[in-house]
Protein backbone atom coordinates (compact mmCIF):
# COMPACT_ATOMS: atom_id res chain seq x y z
CA UNK A 1 0.00 0.00 0.00
CA UNK A 2 2.74 2.22 -0.98
CA UNK A 3 1.43 3.63 -4.23
CA UNK A 4 -1.75 4.02 -5.31
CA UNK A 5 -3.11 5.00 -8.85
CA UNK A 6 -4.62 8.17 -9.26
CA UNK A 7 -6.36 10.76 -12.00
CA UNK A 8 -3.78 13.79 -12.67
CA UNK A 9 -4.74 16.86 -14.45
CA UNK A 10 -1.89 17.56 -16.56
CA UNK A 11 -2.61 20.26 -19.04
CA UNK A 12 -5.83 22.49 -19.53
CA UNK A 13 -8.16 20.06 -21.20
CA UNK A 14 -6.33 16.69 -20.42
CA UNK A 15 -5.86 14.58 -17.32
CA UNK A 16 -4.42 11.13 -16.94
CA UNK A 17 -4.19 7.98 -15.17
CA UNK A 18 -0.66 8.09 -12.88
CA UNK A 19 0.85 5.86 -10.38
CA UNK A 20 1.34 7.91 -6.93
CA UNK A 21 2.87 7.80 -3.74
CA UNK A 22 0.65 7.45 -0.99
CA UNK A 23 -1.31 10.90 -0.14
CA UNK A 24 0.56 12.21 3.39
CA UNK A 25 -1.23 11.55 6.60
CA UNK A 26 -1.55 14.91 8.28
CA UNK A 27 -2.80 14.83 12.38
CA UNK A 28 -6.40 15.39 12.65
CA UNK A 29 -7.00 13.35 9.00
CA UNK A 30 -8.04 10.20 8.51
CA UNK A 31 -6.98 7.79 4.93
CA UNK A 32 -9.38 6.62 3.51
CA UNK A 33 -9.43 3.42 0.86
CA UNK A 34 -11.47 4.61 -1.80
CA UNK A 35 -14.42 2.98 -3.62
CA UNK A 36 -16.98 5.04 -5.20
CA UNK A 37 -17.09 8.87 -6.40
CA UNK A 38 -19.31 11.22 -7.17
CA UNK A 39 -18.63 13.96 -10.50
CA UNK A 40 -19.01 17.71 -9.42
CA UNK A 41 -19.64 20.60 -11.87
CA UNK A 42 -15.63 21.69 -10.49
CA UNK A 43 -13.87 18.60 -11.21
CA UNK A 44 -14.90 18.79 -14.98
CA UNK A 45 -14.34 22.45 -14.80
CA UNK A 46 -10.54 22.16 -13.18
CA UNK A 47 -9.65 20.34 -16.09
CA UNK A 48 -11.50 21.94 -19.39
CA UNK A 49 -10.30 25.41 -17.06
CA UNK A 50 -7.21 24.78 -16.10
CA UNK A 51 -4.80 27.17 -15.26
CA UNK A 52 -0.53 26.05 -15.19
CA UNK A 53 -0.69 26.04 -11.24
CA UNK A 54 -3.48 23.43 -11.38
CA UNK A 55 -1.05 21.34 -13.43
CA UNK A 56 0.21 17.72 -11.45
CA UNK A 57 -2.26 17.82 -8.95
CA UNK A 58 -5.14 14.88 -8.07
CA UNK A 59 -8.71 16.00 -8.87
CA UNK A 60 -12.33 14.79 -7.04
CA UNK A 61 -13.80 15.80 -4.03
CA UNK A 62 -16.83 13.32 -3.47
CA UNK A 63 -16.16 9.96 -2.83
CA UNK A 64 -16.97 7.06 -0.19
CA UNK A 65 -14.96 4.05 1.35
CA UNK A 66 -13.77 2.51 4.01
CA UNK A 67 -11.15 4.17 6.68
CA UNK A 68 -7.75 2.28 6.73
CA UNK A 69 -5.77 5.07 9.09
CA UNK A 70 -6.34 7.77 11.53
CA UNK A 71 -4.00 10.33 12.03
CA UNK A 72 -2.62 11.45 15.44
CA UNK A 73 -5.39 14.70 17.07
CA UNK A 74 -8.92 13.08 15.50
CA UNK A 75 -10.81 13.61 17.78
CA UNK A 76 -14.20 12.63 15.73
CA UNK A 77 -15.62 9.01 16.68
CA UNK A 78 -14.21 7.47 13.86
CA UNK A 79 -12.35 4.49 13.41
CA UNK A 80 -10.21 1.92 11.08
CA UNK A 81 -12.42 -0.33 9.39
CA UNK A 82 -15.81 2.66 9.44
CA UNK A 83 -17.64 3.37 6.28
CA UNK A 84 -17.25 6.97 5.58
CA UNK A 85 -18.92 9.31 2.70
CA UNK A 86 -17.50 13.48 2.50
CA UNK A 87 -15.21 15.20 0.40
CA UNK A 88 -12.05 16.25 -0.21
CA UNK A 89 -9.90 19.30 -1.48
CA UNK A 90 -9.33 18.48 -5.16
CA UNK A 91 -7.03 19.92 -7.88
CA UNK A 92 -5.87 21.56 -4.70
CA UNK A 93 -2.34 22.78 -5.81
CA UNK A 94 -1.18 23.37 -1.98
CA UNK A 95 -1.91 19.30 -1.50
CA UNK A 96 -1.60 18.31 -5.31
CA UNK A 97 -0.91 14.52 -3.64
CA UNK A 98 -4.65 14.46 -2.70
CA UNK A 99 -7.65 14.41 -4.01
CA UNK A 100 -11.14 11.74 -4.64
CA UNK A 101 -10.01 10.43 -7.71
CA UNK A 102 -7.90 7.52 -7.07
CA UNK A 103 -7.31 4.73 -4.46
CA UNK A 104 -6.97 6.32 -1.07
CA UNK A 105 -7.58 9.91 -0.50
CA UNK A 106 -6.61 11.85 3.30
CA UNK A 107 -9.84 13.51 4.39
CA UNK A 108 -10.55 16.15 7.38
CA UNK A 109 -13.40 14.31 9.48
CA UNK A 110 -15.27 16.99 10.09
CA UNK A 111 -16.98 17.32 6.61
CA UNK A 112 -17.19 13.24 6.72
CA UNK A 113 -19.74 11.28 7.81
CA UNK A 114 -19.99 7.84 9.03
CA UNK A 115 -22.13 6.09 5.79
CA UNK A 116 -25.24 4.42 7.30
CA UNK A 117 -25.88 0.81 6.74
CA UNK A 118 -28.35 1.12 4.61
CA UNK A 119 -26.66 3.65 2.32
CA UNK A 120 -24.71 1.97 -0.86
CA UNK A 121 -20.95 3.70 -1.62
CA UNK A 122 -22.26 4.89 -4.48
CA UNK A 123 -25.17 6.87 -2.79
CA UNK A 124 -22.72 7.87 -0.05
CA UNK A 125 -20.38 9.30 -2.72
CA UNK A 126 -22.92 11.97 -3.17
CA UNK A 127 -22.93 13.90 -0.22
CA UNK A 128 -19.76 15.64 0.21
CA UNK A 129 -20.14 18.50 -1.82
CA UNK A 130 -24.02 18.69 -2.56
CA UNK A 131 -24.17 18.52 1.70
CA UNK A 132 -21.78 20.66 2.70
CA UNK A 133 -22.87 23.39 0.10
CA UNK A 134 -26.66 22.95 1.70
CA UNK A 135 -25.00 23.69 5.28
CA UNK A 136 -23.37 27.00 3.25
CA UNK A 137 -26.47 27.88 1.11
CA UNK A 138 -29.29 27.41 3.18
CA UNK A 139 -27.94 27.70 6.60
CA UNK A 140 -25.10 29.79 7.04
CA UNK A 141 -26.09 32.18 4.39
CA UNK A 142 -30.11 32.19 4.50
CA UNK A 143 -29.72 31.34 8.38
CA UNK A 144 -32.43 29.24 8.04
CA UNK A 145 -33.45 26.75 11.15
CA UNK A 146 -31.97 24.19 11.45
CA UNK A 147 -33.29 20.63 11.12
CA UNK A 148 -32.57 19.63 14.78
CA UNK A 149 -34.34 22.88 15.44
CA UNK A 150 -37.23 23.05 13.12
CA UNK A 151 -39.42 26.05 12.06
CA UNK A 152 -42.52 26.38 14.38
CA UNK A 153 -44.81 27.40 11.53
CA UNK A 154 -43.57 26.88 8.58
CA UNK A 155 -42.64 29.41 5.54
CA UNK A 156 -41.28 29.15 2.75
CA UNK A 157 -38.21 28.89 0.69
CA UNK A 158 -37.77 29.00 -2.67
CA UNK A 159 -35.50 26.31 -4.54
CA UNK A 160 -34.39 27.10 -8.15
CA UNK A 161 -33.26 24.14 -9.63
CA UNK A 162 -34.81 21.23 -7.85
CA UNK A 163 -33.91 18.71 -9.82
CA UNK A 164 -29.92 19.14 -9.66
CA UNK A 165 -28.00 16.95 -7.45
CA UNK A 166 -27.46 20.08 -4.78
CA UNK A 167 -30.79 20.64 -4.68
CA UNK A 168 -32.16 17.28 -4.25
CA UNK A 169 -30.50 17.84 -1.36
CA UNK A 170 -31.57 21.33 -0.58
CA UNK A 171 -35.37 20.14 -0.34
CA UNK A 172 -34.80 17.09 1.61
CA UNK A 173 -32.63 19.39 4.40
CA UNK A 174 -35.53 22.07 3.97
CA UNK A 175 -38.64 19.93 4.89
CA UNK A 176 -36.27 18.34 7.61
CA UNK A 177 -36.29 22.09 9.06
CA UNK A 178 -39.97 22.63 9.09
CA UNK A 179 -40.16 24.50 5.44
CA UNK A 180 -42.87 24.97 3.01
CA UNK A 181 -40.55 23.86 0.28
CA UNK A 182 -40.93 25.46 -3.38
CA UNK A 183 -38.98 24.25 -6.65
CA UNK A 184 -38.18 25.11 -10.04
CA UNK A 185 -37.33 22.26 -12.76
CA UNK A 186 -38.47 21.21 -15.83
CA UNK A 187 -41.79 19.39 -16.24
CA UNK A 188 -40.80 15.71 -15.83
CA UNK A 189 -38.96 16.06 -12.62
CA UNK A 190 -41.70 17.36 -11.04
CA UNK A 191 -42.91 13.91 -9.17
CA UNK A 192 -39.66 13.25 -8.24
CA UNK A 193 -39.72 16.53 -6.72
CA UNK A 194 -42.83 16.23 -5.18
CA UNK A 195 -41.59 12.85 -3.78
CA UNK A 196 -38.87 14.28 -2.11
CA UNK A 197 -40.67 16.60 0.08
CA UNK A 198 -41.34 19.86 -2.77
CA UNK A 199 -44.86 21.02 -1.79
CA UNK A 200 -45.00 23.03 -5.08
CA UNK A 201 -43.04 22.93 -7.99
CA UNK A 202 -42.98 25.14 -10.91
CA UNK A 203 -41.83 25.15 -14.75
CA UNK A 204 -38.81 26.85 -14.94
CA UNK A 205 -38.98 27.62 -18.59
CA UNK A 206 -42.33 29.50 -17.82
CA UNK A 207 -42.71 33.22 -18.46
CA UNK A 208 -44.57 33.63 -15.26
CA UNK A 209 -42.96 31.99 -13.37
CA UNK A 210 -41.52 34.19 -10.68
CA UNK A 211 -44.96 36.30 -10.82
CA UNK A 212 -46.74 32.76 -9.76
CA UNK A 213 -44.79 32.15 -6.88
CA UNK A 214 -44.76 35.16 -5.56
CA UNK A 215 -48.96 34.60 -6.10
CA UNK A 216 -48.56 31.57 -4.62
CA UNK A 217 -46.94 33.15 -1.46
CA UNK A 218 -49.24 36.18 -1.26
CA UNK A 219 -46.04 38.11 -1.86
CA UNK A 220 -44.44 36.73 1.22
CA UNK A 221 -41.14 35.03 0.16
CA UNK A 222 -38.26 35.97 1.79
CA UNK A 223 -35.79 33.18 1.39
CA UNK A 224 -34.63 31.74 -2.18
CA UNK A 225 -31.71 29.37 -3.20
CA UNK A 226 -29.95 29.23 -6.99
CA UNK A 227 -28.81 25.87 -7.54
CA UNK A 228 -28.19 26.60 -11.08
CA UNK A 229 -26.10 30.01 -11.02
CA UNK A 230 -28.98 31.12 -13.76
CA UNK A 231 -31.92 31.87 -10.98
CA UNK A 232 -31.19 35.33 -10.13
CA UNK A 233 -33.65 36.57 -12.30
CA UNK A 234 -36.35 34.43 -11.73
CA UNK A 235 -35.45 34.12 -7.74
CA UNK A 236 -35.82 37.84 -7.58
CA UNK A 237 -39.12 38.12 -9.78
CA UNK A 238 -40.82 35.89 -7.16
CA UNK A 239 -39.34 37.51 -3.50
CA UNK A 240 -41.52 39.49 -1.90
CA UNK A 241 -41.10 43.25 -2.79
CA UNK A 242 -41.99 44.68 0.78
CA UNK A 243 -40.61 45.16 3.93
CA UNK A 244 -40.83 42.89 7.14
CA UNK A 245 -44.29 44.37 8.62
CA UNK A 246 -45.90 44.95 5.10
CA UNK A 247 -44.39 47.75 3.85
CA UNK A 248 -43.20 48.63 0.11
CA UNK A 249 -39.47 48.73 -0.10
Amino acid sequence: MSTNKAVVLVEKGKAEIRELPLPKLEPGHILVKVHAVGLNPTDWKNIDNADPYRFGTRSGCDYAGVVVEVGPGVTKDIKVGDRSSGAVFGANPKDPGNGAFGGYAVAKPHVQLKTPPNVTDEEGATFGVSVTTVGQGLYKTLQLPLPNNPAKTPFPVLIYGGSTATGIYGIKYAKASGLTVIATASPHNFELLRSLGADHVFDYRSATVGADIRALTGNRLKHAWDCTGHGAAISAAALSDHEEGGKPR
